[in-house]
């Protein structure tokens, strides 16, 4: 019953969200809904279910911590660019034409069941009443080592770009050994949500999430993207850094002839 109630919620929270879209004519605000709204179904497992006060406030903080900076940072990013829409939007209102806001409902839709989706892990750990697992503790170290890791990769990206310089990619700290530090970091605080909640009973079951999480960034929304776009802008300078640097794990520089 929760979670039909949960995923009801979400599914009313998407489509007012889609409304609104429609009025401003700026589907990306899809973005921030998916990243701000984790807390949502989050908040409504641990109210409900009769876990222990402390894995309660950690699951809580976990969504938070996640859902808030992310969340702030794409709010920022699309209020700078309003009225302007994400490249990404504009290419498909263009594409579908009259058919546009139709199809961004749907878009707003699937980001809602992703939600959804990824909110399950916190669904079983929250109905957990055992004193913290051994597990518990490695997903939570885990999940800190990604939060601190993606808050390094994101500080150091900031700096040079607010340097001015001759260099057209950031290959400092962290950069210099992945091209994309910051994603790797974003799927390991989800392997580490996974792991703490794989504690509770069906928990394990839940690999879905973190799996979901590093598809997107490998193979969707993130690096495929991202990636083009670089190697427009920065030609054989990006090149290279394909070339001798990993595109996801952090790792020592490859030799090229």
């Amino acid at each position: 019953m929760i979670l039909f109630v949960t995923f009801s919620i979400l599914i009313f929270l998407f489509i007012t969200g889609w409304i609104v879209a429609n009025k401003i004519k700026n589907a990306s605000i899809v973005d921030a809904m998916w990243a701000l709204s984790l807390s949502i179904p989050v908040l409504i497992y641990i109210t409900f279910h009769n876990s222990t006060h402390t894995r309660k406030i950690i699951l809580l903080t976990m969504a938070l911590l996640w859902s808030l900076r992310l969340g702030i940072h794409l709010v920022k990013r699309i209020h700078i660019k309003h009225p302007s829409e994400d490249k990404r939007y504009a290419a498909l209102r263009q594409k579908w034409g009259t058919h546009a806001n139709r199809n961004f409902l749907i878009i707003f839709l699937i980001n809602a069941t992703l939600v959804f989706l990824l909110s399950l892990p916190f669904y079983f750990s929250s109905q957990f009443t055992a004193p913290l697992q051994s597990l518990e503790w490695i997903g939570i170290t885990i999940f800190i080592t990604g939060v601190i890791g993606e808050a390094i990769a994101d500080h150091q990206l900031n700096t040079f770009k607010a340097k001015p310089n001759d260099e057209k990619i950031c290959t400092i700290g962290l950069w210099n050994y992945s091209r994309h530090p910051n994603y790797f970091f974003e799927a390991l605080i989800w392997f580490g949500i996974y792991i703490f909640c794989a504690t509770s009973p069906s928990g394990i079951y839940t690999i879905h999430a973190p799996i979901l999480i590093t598809f997107l960034l490998l193979k969707v929304t993130g690096i495929p993207t991202l990636e083009h776009h670089l190697l427009k802008s920065r030609g054989l300078a990006y090149k290279h850094y394909q070339q001798t640097t990993n595109a996801f794990i952090p790792w020592f520089k490859k030799k090229t002839l």
